[in-house]
């Protein structure tokens, strides 16, 4: 079986080819554009390039945010589409079926099934990315509640006791975790801590008081998934699970900030790095 998965992203869009086996055959990224018509388009070149490698397979997109399944309009933090029917004029601008699901959600179920998280019973796939995400796997399934809200954590917010900056959301909201925890969000820890702009890559690597404050943050995060979902295993995703040992990092920054008497979920970094969400959307093709 060959299936192709695209996985929309805050700054890549990303399409992937697979074999029977679950190998990337072959892998095409493109930039996100900044306009909704155009976002349209770039969906639809990367599916004209994976059509172009075989006709007809199963096709499967990851797309962030939430889909309202009644009025059919999406709403995303990170996308130019918030209140826009994105799946309805994908499917009308390729001409063909596909199957739709959160990107977060098909990162870590491609974690839960095939990577990471596959020998533990309930695996939360966290995303450090242009924003924050997760999504929820029980026994390999993906469990998901009555508004696709599950792994929404990015829009929690932080607790008081940081004494951090309080920031405008992309939701709408003020002092979600993913307003500081995020890549553009460590961007702007750091502007408050330092006083001066540096990439994360930049902000990790000097390991000041900038980064310390965000293991702090993220450590913060991992407590209130433990206090809701309770996951044995959360597996990082996103360009921020890149930075050299920040699973071991976060690991050792967590445990004190666990319920006492209580662990902490044993924190991995994904085995299929960024690439994650585009096997899963290729698998929830297959299943389909």
């Amino acid at each position: 079986m060959i299936a192709g998965g695209i996985d929309v992203g805050g700054t890549k869009i990303e399409a992937s080819l697979f074999d029977g086996n679950w190998h990337a055959v072959e892998t095409r990224r493109i930039e996100t554009p900044a306009n909704y018509a155009e976002l349209v388009a770039a969906v639809q070149d990367q599916v004209a390039w994976l059509e172009a490698q075989q006709a007809g397979l199963p096709l499967g997109i990851g797309i962030p945010g939430r889909h309202d399944s009644q009025s059919g309009l999406a709403f995303t933090a990170n996308l130019p589409a918030s209140q826009k029917p994105l799946r309805a004029d994908i499917l009308e601008a390729i001409g063909r079926d596909a199957r739709f699901g959160n990107d977060c959600d098909l990162f870590a179920y491609s974690e839960a099934t095939l990577g990471a998280g596959r020998k533990f019973n309930t695996v939360f796939g966290l995303i450090l990315g242009t924003g924050i995400g997760g999504g929820f796997c029980v026994g390999q399934k993906l469990f998901q509640g009555a508004n696709g809200t599950v792994g929404e954590v990015g829009h929690l917010p932080f607790p008081a006791s940081l004494n951090l900056p309080q920031r405008a959301c992309g939701c709408g909201r003020t002092g979600c975790f993913e307003t500081l925890g995020s890549g553009p969000g460590m961007v702007a820890l750091g502007q408050h801590i330092n006083g001066h702009t540096a990439s994360p890559a930049e902000i990790a690597a000097e390991d000041g008081e900038a980064f310390k404050a965000w293991l702090s943050l993220i450590a913060a995060l991992v407590a209130s998934l433990q206090c809701t979902l309770d996951p044995d295993c959360i597996v990082l995703g996103g360009g921020l699970s890149n930075i050299v040992g920040v699973a071991e990092r976060l690991s050792a920054a967590a445990q004190p900030v666990m319920l006492k008497g209580t662990s902490a979920p044993i924190i991995l970094k994904a085995k299929f790095g960024d690439s994650s969400g585009t096997r899963g959307a290729a698998l929830l093709a297959v299943q389909a």
